[in-house]
Formats: structure tokens, C-alpha cells, sequence
């Protein structure tokens, strides 16, 4: 039983790979991020939005066996930066090191493709603690990532706000490579 890590390219559109990773994208997000949003949110992520970025060898895709365990998507954000972004992990092999291979993966192929900053953004309540992302704050510092700066979410997609339960914020952080 060995975790393998592949970029996504059009052998991994089958309806249902595309099914399995929204599906496991929604359930984690769901559950670190349910109080966050309405309760008749959708979900973070749609088949086509998922279908769009597998295409374009924008997710990364950990494997045991045959079983889809955790996913990451990737974006270039300029020419020294590149972010990930709607990291997952099967919520029941929590533990067994899938995000930090996941993270360090993302990593790997920013510098080898010439990026010099990773980045990422972190969804967080304004005026309360969100446990999970509190966690998330922690290890995120502890893998060197540094919190640049903060942006309250309506600025970024004033579109979606009627979809929230509470004010939130996006934070950006950034790694050195």
C-alpha cells in the first residue's frame, strides 16, 4: 500500500475520476468549512469546474491502489509564483502524511518549472475561530509558509456573498522556494 502522486491529464476524465474528486473535495470542504456557508450550499466544487482543470494538468492526484485519496490544483499566478490551491485528504487516512506529500509534490514542480514563491489562500471567519483552519493556520507556518496579507472576501467575489453564513476573509501566504 504505497501513495502515488500524478499530475492530472486527459486519461484521468473518465466521469467517474471526475466524480470521485468532487465528491471528496465537497466532503472535506463540507466539513472544515460547513459553518462558514448557508446550508443550501452546493458544495465548493462542480464536475465541469473539476473536469476543466483535470484537462489542463491543473491537479495533482494521490492514489493508493486504485482508490483517489486526496487531490490538489495548481495555478500560475506570474512568473515567479505559483499556488495550490483546494487541497484535500480522504478524511478517514487523516494523519498519514497525503497533504504534506501533496503540498511538497506542488512544490517540487514549482521549482523544477523555473517558480521561485509558492503561494496559497486561506479562507477564514472575520469574527470568530474556525478549528480547522486554525489548524491549518499552524501547519501551514510550521512548512514555512508566511501570511502576506488579508483581503475580506466580498472584494474578491462580491458574487458569492449571498452563499455565506458569516464575513470571511482570504489570506494570502507565501513560501520561498
Amino acid at each position: 500500500m504505497s501513495l502515488r502522486i500524478t499530475q492530472s491529464n486527459s486519461n484521468d476524465t473518465s466521469p467517474e475520476t471526475i466524480r470521485s474528486l468532487v465528491n471528496l473535495i465537497n466532503e472535506v470542504y463540507a466539513s472544515v468549512e460547513g459553518d462558514m456557508w448557508k446550508p443550501d450550499n452546493s458544495g465548493r466544487t462542480y464536475d465541469a469546474e473539476v473536469e476543466k482543470f483535470v484537462k489542463n494538468g491543473e491537479i495533482f492526484i494521490a492514489r493508493i491502489d486504485d482508490e483517489i485519496v486526496g487531490s490538489v490544483r495548481i495555478e500560475h499566478i506570474d512568473d515567479q509564483t505559483l499556488a495550490f490551491g483546494m487541497l484535500v485528504a480522504d478524511p478517514d487516512r487523516r494523519s498519514e502524511g497525503i497533504g504534506r506529500e501533496l503540498v511538497a509534490t506542488c512544490e517540487n514542480h514549482a521549482r523544477e518549472n523555473g517558480y521561485t514563491n509558492m503561494q496559497l489562500e486561506l479562507l477564514t471567519p472575520r469574527h470568530w475561530e474556525n478549528p480547522s483552519k486554525e489548524f491549518l493556520k499552524e501547519w501551514y507556518g510550521r512548512i514555512g509558509y508566511i501570511p502576506t496579507k488579508s483581503r475580506p472576501f466580498e472584494e474578491i467575489s462580491p458574487h458569492r456573498m449571498d452563499e455565506f453564513a458569516t464575513e470571511c476573509d482570504f489570506t494570502v501566504w507565501i513560501k520561498e522556494l
